[in-house]
């Protein structure tokens, strides 16, 4: 009986065209005016390729209006997706040629863009990195990763994606200084070491203070930091705000708390938040730095 119900699973199938055989794996690409997406049948579907590479365009709009046509590159941006997210590699990064991959996360976590406008904005800066080669200064990394994250919410603030998961910025990098979660802004720029192992501190910090550099100075005063032609020490910040960085970020934590007590229910937006998230690694000081 087993013997020929087998047979006849069988013959249905062929009757109806079916196979065991797995789908081949092909390889997908979607060109625009700026933009070249990368990945295969096994990572992306058709139509997360056409929505990202859409979403990039609209970035890539908003991102040159924001910095100015003169420190947008010429030539395409390559952007991989790189399918689910491992552990075992990081979730966006920028090659040694200055392609943008990407992993994707659940829907609620941000997807595949998420961090995309995160991502361009450091592959738009890939012929400045090189031209100047920023890499060995004083506050490179401090200052690329802050900007980098500054862009993002300039361009895309409903972004679902890491740190802020589609709430207020501002709301929920003063509830961490609230907490007594906040990593001196000095301590940053000293040890872009803590990056990774304290992003959820680190992004929103950084970013935070080059949206405060925005309000109180002005966006030139953030681009001839972001795109400086010299090395970036702390006395060429200074140069360029009048002020010392002590001074600066002092001032930048009044604003922040006079935008968190401005916000109505600040306290009742972030507590979901860190309900969801507050299980996060955090550093702590005396221990990390």
């Amino acid at each position: 009986m087993r013997g020929s119900s087998a047979f006849l699973v069988l013959l249905l199938l062929a009757a109806c065209g079916g196979s065991t055989e797995p789908e081949p794996v092909v390889p997908l690409e979607r060109q625009s005016e700026h933009f070249v997406f990368e990945s295969t049948s096994a990572e992306a579907t058709a139509a997360e390729m056409d929505a990202g590479i859409q979403l990039a365009e609209q970035h890539y709009a908003a991102i040159l209006a924001l910095v100015g046509a003169n420190r947008i590159p010429a030539g395409k941006v390559t952007v991989i997706l790189e399918g689910d997210f491992r552990p075992d590699r990081s979730g966006g990064y920028i090659d040694a040629e200055g392609a943008a991959h990407l992993s994707r996360y659940r829907a609620d976590l941000g997807g595949y863009f998420g961090s995309l406008a995160h991502e361009i904005a450091h592959a738009l800066r890939y012929t400045y990195w090189h031209r100047f080669n920023v890499g060995p200064w004083e506050n490179f990394g401090y200052l690329e990763e802050g900007f980098a994250e500054f862009v993002a919410i300039a361009v895309h603030p409903e972004k679902a994606g890491f740190p802020f998961y589609g709430y207020p910025p501002d709301v929920i990098t003063a509830e961490r200084l609230i907490r007594g979660e906040g990593i001196p802004q000095q301590v940053m720029r000293d040890r872009h070491d803590l990056n990774t192992p304290c992003e959820w501190q680190t992004y929103p910090l950084r970013a935070s203070w080059f949206r405060y550099i925005e309000e109180e100075y002005g966006r030139e005063a953030v681009l001839s930091i972001a795109y400086s032609e010299v090395q970036t020490t702390d006395e060429r910040i200074e140069a360029v705000l009048g002020a010392t960085l002590e001074q600066a970020d002092a001032a930048w934590e009044q604003w922040l708390s006079a935008r968190y007590a401005a916000t109505p229910g600040a306290a009742e937006i972030a507590q979901p938040y860190f309900e969801r998230f507050g299980n996060q690694s955090i550093c702590v000081e005396g221990e990390d730095w």
